[in-house]
């Protein structure tokens, strides 16, 4: 059994969240209930959220097994204009996060008061990125992993509108690595939700992704072997392209100045993995003046990328080269 956290490290929790979900973090209030300031580096814009954050232990002895609550101590929930509330708990052992919906808790006060929710939801996050269930009474509690908080904050009312008749709605957000996108059009016939769950679908192939390359390469930059961890996923195939998949052949770990560099077409490697400068895109470079520090650029790059432990992780050799056809390789 894990020891309840104290608010400090609740907020690291929450920190390591929104940066595993790709955006970035100011913390205007420290004290709890924080409020933090979530923006991503090269958009305008920011939303500002409060979040109220407790520990989801264990029920009691006199609650069923299968019981654990978020205990609302300390302060009571409300909500402030110009800015997203989040009632959440945190479940240290499952990893994820369990949000409840604000509206039905705001002003809630009692000698304990307490939230349930049921280990199989958290269970199902942990196991599948993402769940949705209904409580006793009729409210939509959220469970995901810490990838998915902004996701999550960005549709908060939206995911707990879903009522006990939007059951088949729900059941998708339950199962996100089966369902595909043409069963999200066929099943979902509000705009607004559908929308909102091919989104989380979307969030749910990436995160996935990532976290199968990344583990592939040992969070390595195939090209020039550096970690700090400045290292991304990326496609192989391009995601814009038809014949795009996200299977772990179609992807290549690399830092963020070679990702850049291999989708700017100035980087790429062949089908025995030698990595290749391309000749075409340097001389544009130098017709524009833009050649400073290219030297310890080449310095910097293996012969050949490093490749996974697994062989069966390998790039697949037919998308390498359909990665040149598509992108319009110039050696």
């Amino acid at each position: 059994m894990n020891e309840p956290l104290p608010k400090p490290e609740l907020l690291d929790r929450l920190l390591a969240a929104v940066e595993a979900a790709g955006w970035q973090t100011l913390i205007v209030e420290r004290s709890h209930p924080f409020l933090l300031r979530l923006f991503k580096r090269e958009e305008q814009g920011f939303l500002n959220v409060r979040i109220y954050v407790w520990n989801c232990t264990s029920g009691g002895r006199n609650r069923p097994a299968d019981e654990y609550r978020v205990q609302l101590t300390g302060v009571v929930p409300k909500v402030a204009t110009g800015e997203t509330t989040l009632l959440l708990g945190w479940h240290e052992g499952y990893g994820v996060f369990v949000g409840f919906d604000i509206r039905k808790h705001k002003g809630q006060a009692s000698a304990s008061p307490s939230i349930q929710v049921k280990e199989a939801s958290l269970l199902n996050a942990h196991n599948h990125a993402f769940s949705a269930y209904e409580r006793a009474n009729g409210e939509i509690a959220v469970c995901f992993c810490p990838e998915f908080i902004v996701e999550y904050a960005l549709n908060l009312a939206k995911l707990h509108g879903f009522t006990a008749e939007d059951q088949a709605e729900v059941e998708i957000l339950n199962s996100m690595d089966e369902v595909d996108e043409k069963e999200i059009m066929a099943k979902v016939r509000d705009r607004e939700r559908r929308e909102v769950i091919a989104s989380i679908r979307r969030r749910y192939r990436e995160h996935d992704f990532r976290r199968r390359v990344l583990a592939a390469y040992s969070a390595t930059c195939a090209f020039c072997g550096l970690q700090l961890k400045l290292v991304e996923a990326a496609h192989i195939v391009p995601v814009a392209a038809e014949s795009s998949t996200d299977e772990t052949v179609n992807g290549v770990a690399l830092c963020s100045l070679h990702h850049k560099a291999y989708d700017q077409n100035l980087l790429s490697f062949d089908d025995v993995f030698r990595i290749e400068i391309s000749a075409a895109a340097v001389s544009e470079l130098r017709r524009l003046n833009l050649v400073g520090g290219l030297a310890s650029f080449q310095r910097s790059l293996k012969s050949a990328i490093i490749l996974p432990a697994d062989k069966r992780d390998y790039p697949a050799k037919p998308y390498i080269m359909e990665r040149r056809r598509v992108c319009r390789w110039r050696p």
